[in-house]
C-alpha cells in the first residue's frame, strides 16, 4: 500500500510539472517544423537539410566578406557564434511576417532544443542587432530586452566606437529605421514620421535599425 501511494505521489508530481511547463512550451513552440541545420551563411541565415534557407526574423547581423565587398566588423565572429550554436542540429523553425522574403528565405523564430530562442541569443551577445519589419512583429519587445542587455554590457557589436558619428541622426517612425542626415532617404521621411536621434545608441535602444544605404 506504501509502494502504491509512493508512486501515486510521483505520478501526481510529474503530471504538475509537465502542466507548469505546457503554456512554457506552448508559447516556444506554437507552431512550426523541427529541422535539421546543414550549414551557417553568416549571423542571422542558415540553411537546412532540405535546402532551405532561414532567415532569422527580427535581426541583423554584421556582413561577412563575399565577392568584392570586405566584411563588417564582427562579422565572421556572428558567423561562427551562430555555427556553434545550430550547425548540425535539430532546430524547431517558427514562421513569421510574410513568411518568404524577396530571396526565397523562411523568414521566422528559430529554438534549439532546450526551448532557446536563436534571435534573442544572437542579441544578446552582441551578435545581431534589431531590423524589425513591423511595429507590431511578435516577440518585439522580448527581442529589445536581449539588445538592451547587450548594449549596456558592451559586448559584440556594441564594444566598438561608431564609424564617422553624425552630429544627429533621421529616424522614421514608420519603417523604424534611421538614417545620416545626408541621405536621401533620410531626406524624404515625412514631417509626421520624421524623429530626431542625437546618438545612434539612442535609436537602437528604441528599437530602429540602421539604413541599409547610409549605414549610420
Amino acid at each position: 500500500m506504501i509502494k502504491y501511494n509512493r508512486h501515486i505521489t510521483w505520478i501526481a508530481a510529474i503530471l504538475m510539472v509537465a502542466a507548469l511547463l505546457l503554456p512554457y512550451a506552448a508559447s516556444c513552440y506554437r507552431s512550426g517544423e523541427w529541422a535539421y541545420v546543414k550549414y551557417v551563411i553568416d549571423g542571422d541565415t542558415i540553411v537546412l537539410q532540405d535546402g532551405r534557407k532561414v532567415r532569422y526574423i527580427g535581426i541583423n547581423s554584421p556582413e561577412t566578406a563575399h565577392r568584392d565587398k570586405p566584411g563588417e566588423p564582427f562579422g565572421r565572429q556572428a558567423t561562427e557564434y551562430n555555427r556553434k550554436l545550430v550547425q548540425g542540429r535539430q532546430v524547431h523553425i517558427v514562421p513569421a511576417g510574410d513568411r518568404i522574403d524577396r530571396f526565397g528565405r523562411v523568414l521566422a523564430f528559430v529554438y534549439l532544443r532546450d526551448g532557446r530562442m536563436v534571435n534573442e541569443k544572437m542579441l544578446k551577445a552582441g551578435m545581431a542587432h534589431i531590423c524589425f519589419f513591423s511595429r507590431d512583429l511578435e516577440k518585439k519587445n522580448f527581442l529589445l530586452q536581449a539588445q538592451l542587455f547587450a548594449i549596456n554590457s558592451h559586448k559584440g557589436i556594441w564594444s566598438q566606437k561608431p564609424v564617422n558619428p553624425e552630429p544627429y541622426y533621421i529616424g522614421n517612425s514608420k519603417s523604424l529605421r534611421f538614417h545620416r542626415p545626408s541621405c536621401r532617404y533620410g531626406k524624404r521621411t515625412s514631417r509626421k514620421n520624421r524623429v530626431i536621434f542625437r546618438d545612434r545608441i539612442t535609436a537602437f535602444k528604441k528599437g530602429y535599425c540602421r539604413c541599409k544605404q547610409c549605414l549610420p
